[in-house]
């Protein structure tokens, strides 16, 4: 993963080069050089640190040649180097300051340091919150045994008295 920041843009001397208009596309919007350079894949910021090292000639080759893969109108294409030339006027040379701070924004950038900790907050927090919905519900329900009829002897005095068997009689 690369080390990015995620302020680099703000810092960045690149800016002005990478903003700067290239021309009008074919459908009448603008199209800046940034744009340009990310529909052609590229990472914009690298490739503007590539050229800053890059002497002059080099440059503008790759540049006029970046202009050209685009649907400028056919007055624009035409105009690829003198738009070339005037954007490298705003590219920072590696040499000078603003060229060394570019440099400096490109490679060394490091992570800010409270950016691990919210994360690993939202993490938790997002855990506290599913187990919460996703914890099983329990309830109690009581299982009383089923019911038995109870037979009770009777009383003696409820009894009928035997009839005189026919022995008896006799």
């Amino acid at each position: 993963m690369p080390d990015n920041d995620a302020f680099a843009l703000q810092k960045s001397g690149f800016n002005a080069f990478l903003f700067a208009e290239v021309g009008i596309e074919q459908n009448g919007s603008t199209l800046t050089l940034l744009s340009t350079l990310a529909r052609l894949g590229k990472d914009p910021w690298a490739q503007a640190a590539e050229w800053a090292r890059m002497p002059k000639a080099a440059m503008l080759d790759g540049l006029t040649q970046s202009i050209a893969r685009m649907p400028l109108g056919p007055g624009a294409l035409a105009d690829a180097r003198a738009t070339a030339g005037r954007l490298a006027m705003l590219l920072p040379s590696q040499t000078g300051p603003a060229g060394q701070a570019a440099a400096r924004t490109i490679g060394g950038m490091k992570m800010p340091e409270w950016v691990p900790v919210i994360i690993f907050c939202v993490v938790i927090g997002l855990a506290i919150v599913a187990g919460t919905f996703a914890a099983p519900t329990t309830t109690t329900t009581t299982v009383m045994p089923a019911a038995t009829p109870t037979v009770l002897p009777a009383a003696p005095s409820t009894l009928m008295p035997a009839a005189p068997s026919m022995e008896s009689r006799q």
